[in-house]
């Protein structure tokens, strides 16, 4: 295995072993989620998971980077490709793109949580408006509808 071969094969644990760290941290999001965490623990995993996806960045470019330097296409093509032509480094690609997927499936299934969530914070507050009888003071983004009770109008005069 030529250097270049040897610093994808590197890169490609190093992919690997950070996109699990960051499954840790999307299963400890799931815990929040789900066993009510709070919204610190929530803060928290949304900083860990921006912190990982910059390094997760800066990785996958090392790997475009070396893919292009042996000839290959910087995506999964040529990663594919390249892992075809040089057989040491099949179980590296195929143990990154099921940690990959594992990490996508994971994401996915809390943001639909994070949703249903959201969707049920929305009803809540729809019912206690109509019950305060205040009808719709604020929009999804806390904003104030035009024409709601206490808003006051900008006049200029001559």
């Amino acid at each position: 295995m030529n250097d270049t071969l040897a610093q994808l094969h590197a890169s490609l644990h190093q992919e690997t072993e950070l996109v699990q760290d960051f499954i840790k941290v999307l299963e400890a999001e799931t815990l929040a989620l789900t066993e009510g965490g709070g919204e610190q623990a929530l803060a928290e995993s949304t900083a860990l998971k921006n912190n990982y996806a910059e390094e997760l960045a800066k990785l996958s470019e090392r790997r475009q980077a070396l893919l292009t330097q042996l000839g290959y296409s910087a995506d999964k093509a040529g990663l594919d490709s390249v892992a075809q032509g040089h057989p040491a480094l099949q179980a590296a690609c195929r143990q990154l793109y099921d940690k990959a997927r594992q990490a996508n499936e994971l994401n996915a299934s809390n943001g639909i949580i994070i949703d249903t969530f959201m969707a049920h914070n929305q009803q809540a507050l729809e019912t206690l408006r109509m019950l305060a009888g205040a009808g719709n003071l604020y929009d999804a983004s806390g904003r104030t509808h035009a024409g709601a009770k206490g808003q006051t109008r900008n006049i200029k005069a001559g």
